[in-house]
């Protein structure tokens, strides 16, 4: 077992288990994979099963742990990467779930212990998540993308597997998928993408489009109760932030013509491409700054 893995619980065979796993980090800076990892734990019931010690993985000064009052009690969260097992309802298969944060170090030894939990676990099947910024309106339902090692993901998904062409720089998510592919394991990336001119979040709108993928491509049946509070919450003030806006307001119904259009035409779930948008949405600023001051802290 590698040294920085810590059991929390007897691992038990399990039926041909899928590994889902979310970052926050460069793939999903404001916690929406992450985000619907958890809620997928706490929905499913999922059972606490190993965590990775941060120790070796963290700059403390970049990445502060959290003080917190547990009754009368102070107490300390450190980062966290943590694995938990369920058997889902509807799955065919048991499901090994990682939530984890992109650490500053190491990175070859982080997914060193990813890959021996894998192994321990007999997992040959991973999906990992993420969000990147796209062309979308926030009024629509957020499109999701698919990358894959294996075409079959396609009919499991209903996505297409577009051929990426990105080079540059890259987030642990890519590393891992890369290492398992050349593993030869089967291995999806389900990327919701969420409105360029938001830099906020977790976004709700992506955690339940994601969370949709999956109960599609494992037959699970998730309730999006508590995630359809979040939207209800984040669309209102985001509603508010922008009416005084007319330009702003404008360049919303621009991107919700376009998105409407491309769904008309073609029933595609991809992301229209309306190219960089001028700085129009100065009116924006306060909502925010108040949002990401009200949202959570990794």
């Amino acid at each position: 077992m590698h040294e920085q893995l810590h059991l929390l619980d007897e691992v038990k065979p399990l039926r041909d288990p899928v590994f889902i796993c979310g970052f926050t980090g460069w793939t999903d800076s404001h916690g929406a994979a992450n985000g619907v990892v958890q809620y997928l734990a706490e929905q499913w019931n999922a059972k606490p099963l190993a965590e990775i010690v941060p120790e070796p993985y963290y700059d403390f000064t970049v990445q502060r742990p959290r003080s917190r009052n547990e009754g009368m009690t102070r107490v300390l969260d450190w980062p966290s990467n943590r694995f938990s097992v369920v058997s889902a309802a509807g799955a065919d298969s048991d499901v090994l779930l990682f939530s984890g944060i992109e650490p500053h170090l190491r990175w070859r030894s982080f997914i060193d212990a990813i890959v021996e939990m894998l192994e321990y676990t007999r997992s040959t099947t991973s999906v990992t998540l993420g969000v990147q910024p796209g062309a979308v309106p926030h009024t629509r339902t957020a499109p999701v993308t698919l990358s894959a090692s294996d075409d079959e993901f396609e009919t499991q998904f209903g996505l297409r597997i577009p051929v990426s062409r990105y080079e540059g720089p890259t987030g642990l998510m890519s590393v891992l998928n890369l290492r398992l592919r050349a593993m030869d394991w089967r291995n999806a990336s389900l990327w919701a993408i969420v409105p360029h001119y938001l830099n906020v979040g977790p976004n709700p709108n992506a955690m339940a489009s994601l969370v949709r993928m999956l109960d599609r491509g494992y037959g699970t049946h998730t309730s999006l109760a508590g995630i359809d509070t979040m939207i209800t919450d984040f669309n209102q003030k985001l509603d508010s932030a922008l009416e005084p806006s007319g330009e702003a307001a404008a360049y919303v119904r621009t991107l919700e013509e376009q998105y409407d259009a491309q769904h008309a035409n073609d029933g595609s779930t991809e992301p229209v491409d309306l190219g960089r948008t001028e700085d129009i949405l100065g009116d924006l600023e306060q909502f925010l700054r108040e949002h990401r001051d009200e949202g959570p802290k990794a």
